[in-house]
C-alpha cells in the first residue's frame, strides 16, 4: 500500500514566488526593450551664425533579431535634410545625419526635427534647437567691408566615442591695440574625458589671422592651446577674426578675437 506524500507548501510558495519574480522581470525587460534606439541626446543645442552649415550626427543602434530597413526620415523643414542608411542590420550600429541650412532660418531662436520610424511603429524626433545670429559686415574708411565667412559646424552626438572637453574661453577681447603691436593670445582647451584627444585642423578666417595649434594627442587631464595672432599693421578701428577647430572626433568648435586697432 502506497504512502500518500504529505503536501509540501513551502515548495509551493518558493515556486510561486519564482513565477511571479520572473515574470515580473520579463514584464519589465519587454516594457523597457526598443528593436531601435538612438544612442545619445536626441536633442542637441547649437549657436550659429546665418549661413553656417550644421550637421548632427545621430548614431543608431538596431537592438532586434531582423534587418531595420529605413524608407524615410521626414523633416519639418525645408531647411532640414537627414541623409540615413537604408538598411542597418540586425545587431549593429550605423548614424543618421541631420543636415541644418542656417540660409533659410530667421535669425533668432529655432527648433527644427527630423522624424524616424521605429520596427513597433513609434517615431523618434531628433531635435536640432538654438539660435541663429546675423554677422554685420566690418566696414573700414577707404577698404572694402570685412564679409563673415561661413563655417561648416559638425557635432557628434553619440555617448560612446566622444570624450568631454572644455575651453578656458572660446572669445577673446583686445581692446584697444596700438598698431604696428601684434594681437596674440591663446585658447586652452582641456581633456575632461577618459581618451585621447587630437585638433586635426585649425583654419583662420582670414589670411590677417595667423593661428598655431597642440600637434599629436592630447591625453586625459591634460591641456592643448590654439594660438591666435592677429596682423594689426595696415588695420584701423574695430574688428573680430573667427577660427575654426577641428577635433578627431567630428566636433568643430568656432573661436573668435575681437578688438580694436589704433592707426600707427
Amino acid at each position: 500500500m502506497k504512502t500518500k506524500q504529505p503536501f509540501n507548501r513551502f515548495l509551493l510558495v518558493n515556486f510561486l514566488l519564482a513565477f511571479v519574480f520572473s515574470s515580473s522581470t520579463l514584464l519589465g525587460q519587454e516594457k523597457n526593450y526598443k528593436p531601435v534606439e538612438v544612442l545619445g541626446k536626441t536633442v542637441v543645442e547649437v549657436n550659429a551664425n546665418l549661413g553656417d552649415m550644421v550637421e548632427v550626427v545621430y548614431l543608431i543602434r538596431n537592438n532586434s533579431l531582423d534587418d531595420f530597413y529605413i524608407a524615410q526620415v521626414q523633416t519639418d523643414c525645408h531647411c532640414v535634410e537627414a541623409v540615413f542608411p537604408k538598411l542597418v542590420p540586425r545587431n549593429t550600429i550605423d548614424s543618421i545625419v541631420v543636415v541644418l541650412n542656417t540660409n533659410n532660418i530667421p535669425p533668432g531662436t529655432f527648433t527644427k526635427k527630423a522624424y524616424l520610424e521605429t520596427p513597433d511603429d513609434k517615431v523618434v524626433e531628433l531635435i536640432i534647437q538654438g539660435n541663429i545670429k546675423v554677422v554685420r559686415p566690418i566696414v573700414k574708411p577707404g577698404t572694402k567691408p570685412i564679409i563673415y565667412k561661413p563655417v561648416h559646424i559638425r557635432l557628434n552626438n553619440s555617448e560612446g566615442p566622444r570624450s568631454a572637453v572644455q575651453w578656458i574661453k572660446t572669445n577673446h577681447d583686445f581692446g584697444y591695440v596700438n598698431a604696428p603691436e601684434p594681437a596674440r593670445t591663446k585658447f586652452r582647451i582641456e581633456n575632461l574625458g577618459p581618451k585621447p584627444i587630437e585638433i586635426i585642423l585649425v583654419e583662420p578666417g582670414c589670411s590677417c589671422t595667423i593661428s598655431e595649434f597642440t600637434k599629436g594627442e592630447i591625453l586625459p587631464g591634460e591641456f592643448g592651446e590654439v594660438t591666435a595672432a592677429f596682423t594689426t599693421k595696415g588695420a584701423f578701428g574695430y574688428f573680430k577674426k573667427f577660427i575654426r577647430v577641428d577635433l578627431n572626433d567630428g566636433r568643430t568648435y568656432q573661436l573668435s578675437i575681437t578688438g580694436n586697432v589704433t592707426p600707427e
